[in-house]
């Protein structure tokens, strides 16, 4: 018998020969050992089965057990030689029995003196918390951590600030299409006949909602977030005295074409006090205080004259509805706000002792 090849032992196992079996595991151990040395081999899994405390002839056995359960299903598979049909039978074995160490044992990497890892269990008493088990302290895998909870609030956030801005007819459809509405995903078919729409017609909607979606969700949104951090570190450092800004806000303008002609802007100091307003003639050059903010000076006007420097440089073609100049004090630069590099310009006041002198109101 021992002359016979797999797949006659097989068949002859199968037919109820009961030394069949035994033998049949025996000729093929070479073949199992072969798959744990791989599996052992693998340093990824080193760490892994060390830590749950699955051994090589663990393997062994667990693979020679996958093996003889391969032999009834066998003949479903007459064609191919019994190895190539049970190699599979024996991985999953292997992948089983670890898997289950895996569920049974929770492990802490802790380091000893003989620089060995030590397996800690579920039911295992803590050294100094009274009654306390390992269990107590283990983490669920099914409770999403904190941080876990905060970033898909923030996405869910964003994503609600997004569909807020898209158009009312795109706003709708893609509530629905995407289950926003009632929670449940609708085929493209179905949308299209709930809007009583073609198909083609829905999928020109459902692209354009998505491009603007995409738009707000990975340009306007995180331009806002940075604009408003960039205005809380800006009053942090008014606050600390450290530096000095001026917001200014378009009220309103007048254009001849596509070019501005003249702007009136309100404008604020040092991100407190009241409002003041400006008019700028871009045609001509002239400015004018319409009213002095709080917090401006009378005699040297220095916030108001940043704003009239930086409407100087503007492009006449367009200009920000809101936009914020920071500068640090006498001879220094002023950065403004999303502008270019050559866009900065030189304050000319003198004396930093104005910037406290009346209130110019």
């Amino acid at each position: 018998m021992k002359d016979l090849t797999n797949e006659q032992l097989c068949a002859l196992a199968q037919a109820g020969e009961e030394q069949a079996v035994p033998l049949l595991i025996e000729t093929n151990l070479p073949f199992v050992r072969k798959i744990a040395n791989q599996i052992v081999g693998n340093p990824v899994r080193q760490e892994h089965l060390s830590a749950c405390g699955v051994g090589f002839d663990d393997l062994v056995q667990a693979g020679s057990i996958g093996l003889w359960r391969a032999i009834d299903g066998y003949r479903q598979f007459g064609e191919a030689q019994f190895l190539t049909y049970a190699a599979s039978a024996v991985r999953r074995a292997m992948s089983d029995l670890i898997r289950q160490y895996s569920r049974d044992t929770v492990w802490q990497l802790r380091h000893n003196k003989a620089n060995a890892w030590k397996i800690i269990y579920l039911d295992e008493d803590l050294d100094d918390a009274g009654e306390d088990t390992v269990e107590c302290l283990t983490a669920s895998p099914n409770v999403k951590s904190p941080e876990r909870i905060y970033i898909e609030r923030e996405t869910a956030a964003e994503l609600h600030e997004g569909m807020d801005a898209l158009p009312d007819r795109e706003n709708v459809y893609v509530q629905y299409r995407f289950g926003f509405a009632d929670g449940k995903d609708h085929p493209l078919t179905e949308t299209a006949q709930y809007f009583h729409l073609t198909e083609s017609r829905a999928k020109s909607v459902e692209r354009s909602a998505l491009k603007l979606l995409k738009h707000e969700l990975f340009i306007e949104i995180p331009e806002r977030a940075y604009a408003r951090a960039e205005d809380k570190l800006t009053k942090e450092l008014v606050a600390a005295d450290e530096l000095h800004a001026v917001e200014l806000r378009l009220k309103s303008q007048k254009k001849r074409g596509k070019k501005i002609t003249a702007a009136v802007c309100k404008y604020l100091a040092d991100c407190g006090g009241t409002w003041g307003e400006l008019y700028y003639d871009f045609k001509s050059g002239t400015a004018e205080i319409i009213l002095l903010a709080e917090w401006d000076t009378v005699v040297s006007h220095r916030f108001a004259m940043r704003a009239f420097e930086y409407l100087q440089k503007v492009p006449t073609t367009r200009l920000p509805e809101k936009f914020m100049l920071t500068f640090i004090g006498p001879e220094q630069f002023c950065s403004s706000y999303k502008l270019p590099l050559e866009q900065v310009i030189i304050d000319d006041w003198s004396g930093r002792d104005e910037n406290k002198t009346g209130t110019g109101n």
